[in-house]
């Protein structure tokens, strides 16, 4: 394939003799290049995919021995996409889905860019004149390489209008936006639109007619279209819009022709926004640009260009950087914490030339936003009303410098701070979505146009629509023909039961004749009531992991370990997932997600201040003083703003140090056993002694400005940082948890998101266990983990439990080494009919610790009196006591137990 990126010609000044190298990650290549000149030239690689992970190959780029800037340490390759049909498949509802999607084999040809696309000119290497080392080096993926190119550039020509006596004639051909030829991404995909003026519309179905909108917003992300005409000449090419997302904001497309940009103007074309459709020429100074097309096949190729705002983006993240740190320095030295108002601060004796200093940025700062808005065509965008608010509130700052340290939070806080504003200017310049209905390629005169529908039209229709609703569903009842029927409800979004549903009648389904009904659950509490009313489906999927026992303890789940295959079965998950399933032995749910806990750091503060990232609680509070100095802290999440502190939070204790929840015969309570006592004086030492904060709103947000950089959180921060953070982008790494040092460091923690059980009375227990078989396998979670990411994108990004589906999750290499170390220690709560207590009385042990000062011993006596109080309430109710007197003992299931066969 032709190369698909380059803004710029140039020839090559050398090139590699033909290559067949297979790299896998880790995987070198050096060659030894030869030049004629020194100078500054782009690279290009010729390469096939050759693996098939949804995130594409990177690479890292050394000349001579060393890395001549940061980008060139991790190089994003492109990796191509196709959708395996364009006739869009059908849902049991007659609307159109998505098809799957699989990695274009052909070779390709790159030229080197940064990976967030923020530069208008590919990287371009310093290379010298004769012999040159060039090392390359695959980070992530699979590729076969094929050539190594060295690029000189040349700057593209502007456009001019051709001659009056240019070939003319008269052709359209009309493409579907909706249907393209390829992408450079999973996540970019045809939508639905309701709207009359689009084509194809249907009353009572959706159907996938347009492309793009809010996925097709990033940086670098690029749709292809291949196209013919029937004889060479001059053609126009006009793209029906809408661009309803960002009021007065224009988003930009670089357009290539057969990977070339044929003019300056199409470098970085603008859209304007618009509320309805419209249709845009290409043009140039107010008339159509007339492209020059030899007859046969063509490639049209439209990519988000964001590097129009190169120096905007660049100077929006060093003044963030500047900031932060300068906020870092004045924290150093306040202290932290609640600043003394009273105190008269002489800034210039700590900081000289701060008025220098802040004149300085802010007239950097003034100049980008001018330069912003001569881009955009106009100020009243929100994010340069955010870019404006930056620039006074700094001005404010400068009129009274001295007050800095009492304003901080002017600075970097959370809402409303400098920091905050250019990093919603900074979000919002590289966020640039654009809709396409139709792509017109056409000569001659007259301008493609369409009718737009009237309002009378566009209520009509909305009329049939709510008629329409009264009837019959439009799909055949389930099972109709006599097959079976599963009833599985599901606590999830839309968005996920959606593809769940369309993977069981494309695979599930036709493989084994069993219809499956999913129906959304919003409220878990919906299962008790409809056991008891005797109306329980099949199958629930995606509930808490305490529901299964609790359902098992009342008859009302199936032992799914009584199942001949499920020890089998079992190994794809970890085995400490499986405790809070368990009763009397017996398994009655299984894992579904996953979640972590990890440390999550800053590396920029952290290495400013020389702090390591702590491997043990005893390292934690050594480094605990460091941090207090600096104003900064450590977060652990039972710091967080609820008052009542769940076992996810404090159960990682006791497991470190050893300590049993339950006495042996699951009747009592051990808390207050000796490594229990440890458990307890550990989690409250660290608030009451060592100054962790007692409530965190929003960890993120300050992990985000900094006076948080390091702390142990789950998922939900991880996808927050990645989606959220871009400012933050290489500054922030993942570590194990902290642990107990027992020779080796052991880092247990919680894990289990949300579980899955057969419900007690189904009359299809066999069926049912297929189902979950399926549903949990690598292959169907591996499949429906990429169909949500590449459907949606890394905001509903879960982890599946299946632990060897998980290696096929598109997560960083480096990310994914930690999640996985840390799961080696994942350990849940057993459970007991009395868990509830145990887990508010340890809740309260600590609130009465660390808030109300109490003694630990005095503390944790009461709390067992309680605790052991009510676990003979429940036992009796559940006749394991009567009168008092134990009948039978009631077995807690421990990690020794369930590895005995687990590991058979």
């Amino acid at each position: 394939m032709p190369d698909i990126t380059p803004s710029y010609g140039g020839g090559t000044v050398w090139a590699s003799p033909p290559l067949s190298e297979n790299l896998r990650r880790n995987d070198g290549l050096e060659l030894n290049i030869y030049l004629n000149e020194g100078g500054h030239y782009a690279i290009r690689l010729g390469y096939t995919v050759t693996g098939s992970s949804i995130l594409p190959p990177e690479v890292s780029i050394e000349i001579n021995g060393v890395y001549q800037f940061l980008e060139a340490q991790r190089v994003t390759l492109v990796q191509y996409w196709k959708y395996e049909t364009l006739d869009f498949p059908l849902n049991r509802y007659g609307d159109e889905v998505l098809p799957s999607q699989t990695i274009l084999p052909n070779p390709l040809d790159y030229t080197l860019r940064d990976s967030s696309s923020l530069f208008r000119q590919p990287l371009l290497f310093s290379l010298e004149k004769g012999e040159n080392t060039v090392k390359l080096t695959l980070l992530s993926g699979e590729i076969t390489l094929h050539s190594v190119e060295v690029l000189s550039l040349e700057e593209i020509p502007a456009y001019a209008k051709p001659g009056a006596d240019r070939p003319k004639g008269d052709f359209i051909t009309i493409v579907e936006a909706e249907h393209p030829s390829y992408k450079s991404d999973t996540t970019i995909n045809a939508i639905a639109n309701r709207s009359l003026d689009v084509v194809p519309f249907d009353t009572y179905r959706s159907l996938l007619n347009t492309f793009g909108g809010a996925s097709w917003k990033n940086g670098g992300q690029a749709v292809f279209y291949e196209f013919e005409v029937p004889s060479d000449g001059y053609y126009c090419i006009a793209f029906k819009y809408i661009q309803d997302s960002k009021s007065k904001m224009r988003v930009f497309r670089k357009i290539t022709i057969d990977g070339a940009v044929p003019y300056k103007e199409l470098e970085s074309y603008p859209f304007d926004s618009s509320t309805v459709w419209k249709i845009e020429t290409l043009e140039s100074d107010g008339e159509n640009l007339e492209l020059y097309l030899t007859a046969g096949r063509h490639t049209l190729g439209i990519t988000v260009n964001v590097s129009v705002y190169e120096s905007v983006l660049m100077t929006l993240k060093t003044m963030i950087s500047q900031i932060n740190d300068f906020a870092l320095q004045i924290r150093y030295l306040t202290g932290g914490g609640n600043i003394d108002r009273n105190v008269e601060w002489e800034i210039e004796d700590y900081f000289p030339g701060i008025d220098e200093t802040l004149a300085a940025m802010r007239e950097e700062l003034a100049r980008e936003y001018s330069e912003a808005s001569r881009i955009n065509g106009n100020e009243d965008s929100q994010e340069l009303t955010s870019f404006r608010t930056a620039i006074m509130l700094l001005e404010r700052l400068m009129k009274a410098p001295d007050e800095i340290p009492k304003k901080l939070d002017l600075l970097v806080g959370s809402v409303g701070s400098i920091v905050s504003e250019l990093s919603v200017a900074l979000n919002g310049f590289q966020n640039m979505p654009l809709t396409l209905d139709r792509i017109y390629i056409y000569a001659g005169e007259t301008a493609p146009s369409f009718k737009r529908a009237s309002i009378f039209a566009s209520l009509w229709e909305g009329i049939k629509r709510f008629v329409d609703s009264f009837k019959p569903a439009r799909y055949k009842a389930g099972g109709s023909d006599g097959s079976v029927v599963l009833e599985v409800w599901i606590n999830r979004a839309r968005q996920y039961s959606d593809i769940i549903q369309q993977l069981v009648d494309d695979d599930f389904t036709p493989r084994t004749g069993i219809v499956v009904d999913l129906s959304i659950i919003k409220d878990e509490q919906k299962l008790i009531l409809a056991n008891a009313a005797g109306k329980s489906p099949d199958i629930a999927l995606g509930i808490s992991n305490w529901i299964p026992f609790e359902m098992g303890i009342r008859g009302a789940a199936l032992a799914l370990s009584d199942f001949e295959d499920f020890t089998i079965f079992a190994r794809n998950f970890m085995p400490g997932t499986f405790l809070p399933f368990m009763y009397e032995g017996k398994v009655y749910g299984l894992p579904e997600t996953q979640d972590f806990y990890l440390t999550f750091y800053r590396k920029d503060v952290l290495g400013m201040l020389n702090i390591p990232v702590p491997s043990t609680w005893e390292e934690v509070k050594l480094i605990l003083p460091e941090l207090h100095r600096n104003g900064l802290n450590y977060y652990i999440p039972i710091g967080g703003t609820a008052s009542s502190k769940a076992f996810m939070t404090t159960a990682p204790f006791f497991f470190q140090h050893h300590a049993r929840l339950y006495s042996e015969d699951g009747l009592s309570t051990a808390i207050d056993r000796k490594e229990g006592l440890e458990a307890i004086r550990e989690m409250t030492d660290l608030f009451a002694i060592y100054g962790m904060p007692l409530q965190v709103s929003s960890f993120f947000e300050h992990f985000r400005k900094a006076d948080i950089p390091i702390g142990i959180s789950n998922l939900a921060t991880y996808v927050q940082l990645m989606i959220a953070a871009p400012e933050l982008k290489g500054l922030w790494g993942l570590a194990p948890s902290p642990g107990v040092a027992h020779g080796d460091i052991e880092r247990w923690q919680t894990g289990s998101a949300q579980a899955v059980a057969i419900f007690g009375d189904t009359a299809h227990p066999q069926e049912a266990w297929q189902f979950l078989k399926w549903w949990l396998s690598k292959e169907t979670q591996s499949r429906f983990v990429f169909q949500v990411l590449s459907t949606y994108g890394l905001e509903y990004l879960i982890l599946p439990s299946n632990r060897f589906a998980f290696e096929d999750v598109p997560l960083p290499h480096e990310d994914k080494e930690a999640i996985r170390e840390q799961w080696e220690w994942l350990q849940e709560v057993p459970r007991s009919p009395a868990t509830y207590i145990l887990e508010r009385e340890i809740s309260n042990i600590w609130n009465r610790v660390v808030l109300e000062g109490r003694p630990i011993r005095v503390a944790v006596d009461d709390a067992v009196q309680r605790i052991n109080r009510e676990i003979l309430r429940k036992m009796e109710e559940f006749g394991y006591v009567v009168n008092g007197r134990k009948v039978r003992e009631y077995e807690i299931p421990d990690l020794e137990k369930i590895l005995a066969w687990w590991s058979e």
